[in-house]
């Protein structure tokens, strides 16, 4: 007998799109822009300490990462911020310098607002204390939010497999089920590591466009 040639269309595994049940986002620079030398400005400024020496201790130091994990205070933070400040300022104050550095990405709540009627939405920031209450006071964006997952409340920090395994856990999704939207690639690599799928940030336009390649329907 002979034996029936079989098509290369069939022989040709087509790959599958992920069935995707969740966009779990990062906040800074995706959902809200911000630039943290406003911050440094304004304390070199007022407290007669040079820029440099501001942004090692706010946003390089040991002590900057224990406050994004949440093993010291708001308080803590900032006790451990006077002692480098030539002319300290009161807690008030320091609060406003430290929060006033974010703006809304135009364009995002418009996405978000469609993504949501099909697929709950959360976020994994990088984020402290401070700077979270105030996002959540002042830009009604997280509202779209089912969950908030900031490193502060979680206790690990991207690019740490933890973090996003405990976000997972939480949320009872497993990692091939999810895609993850961050500007960082250190942190876009975290995820791919546990698992996950990951897009690196860069527009909305594009961020749009790499999503329906993933079958994610808006």
């Amino acid at each position: 007998m002979k034996k029936k040639k079989v098509s290369a269309a069939k022989k040709i595994k087509q790959p599958q799109k992920p069935k995707i049940k969740t966009v779990i986002f990062d906040m800074g620079n995706v959902l809200l822009h911000y630039d943290a030398t406003r911050a440094c400005k304004n304390f070199a400024r007022a407290c007669q300490t040079p820029f440099l020496k501001l942004w090692l201790h706010f946003f390089t130091s040991a002590v900057e990462k224990a406050y994004t994990r949440g093993e010291i205070s708001s308080r803590d933070f900032y006790q451990h911020s006077m002692k480098i400040l030539k002319k300290p300022v009161p807690y008030t104050v320091f609060k406003q310098y430290w929060n006033e550095i974010f703006w809304e990405n135009e364009g995002m709540n418009k996405i978000l607002v469609r993504l949501k009627k099909r697929y709950p939405l959360y976020v994994i920031s990088n984020t402290n204390d401070m700077h979270f209450e105030y996002i959540k006071s002042e830009f009604p964006i997280l509202k779209h939010f089912k969950k908030l997952f900031p490193s502060h409340q979680v206790g690990a920090r991207k690019p740490e497999a933890a973090i996003y395994e405990k976000v997972l856990k939480r949320i009872g999704i497993r990692a091939e089920e999810s895609v993850f939207v961050d500007d960082v690639p250190k942190f876009v690599r975290g995820a791919r590591k546990v698992g996950m799928h990951a897009i690196r940030f860069r527009s909305n336009e594009q961020l749009m466009r790499d999503l329906k390649k993933m079958g994610v329907r808006f």
